[in-house]
């Protein structure tokens, strides 16, 4: 096994995570401004990062069974691993951190959102979907 290979595959997760904390924050503020609609797009580019990251995972899951038992392994080459694996680990945890954060955001808008519709469901108003930003609705007279 060529330890090489082993590095580089996990600095292409490393690299891979970084873009995934860049999406995740931007889709953090994103939901902050309530545009769901760019968000559904940043969730596809997270999506297709994550195929990528679990394709490298199952790929550094069978090179380190292997690397255990080869002698031509050194511990520096051991430590090296160890490092890139531990900076990986720490921007795995701030993805987590960023989505908490971000399923929390989703709930109080979907709250907002029930609220609204169960204040109007109450009013017995019809719901005015077709007006301009600046016309009211007509109120019928009877």
């Amino acid at each position: 096994m060529d330890s090489t290979q082993i590095l580089k595959a996990l600095e292409r997760e490393r690299t891979l995570l970084e873009g995934f904390i860049c999406l995740s924050e931007e889709q953090l503020l994103l939901l902050e401004d309530e545009n769901i609609d760019a968000v559904d797009s940043l969730l596809e580019k997270r999506a297709d990062l994550m195929m990528e990251l679990t394709a490298i995972e199952a790929t550094l899951g069978t090179w380190i069974a292997q690397i255990r038992t080869d002698r031509a392994i050194t511990p520096q080459m051991v430590k090296e691993f160890r490092d890139v694996n531990d900076e990986i680990v720490c921007m795995a945890n701030h993805i987590m951190e960023i989505d908490d954060q971000t399923h929390a955001r989703l709930d109080m808008i979907r709250e907002r959102a029930t609220r609204k519709q169960e204040n109007w469901h109450r009013s017995g108003q019809p719901l005015h979907l077709c007006l301009s930003p600046w016309e009211r609705p007509q109120r019928s007279r009877g």
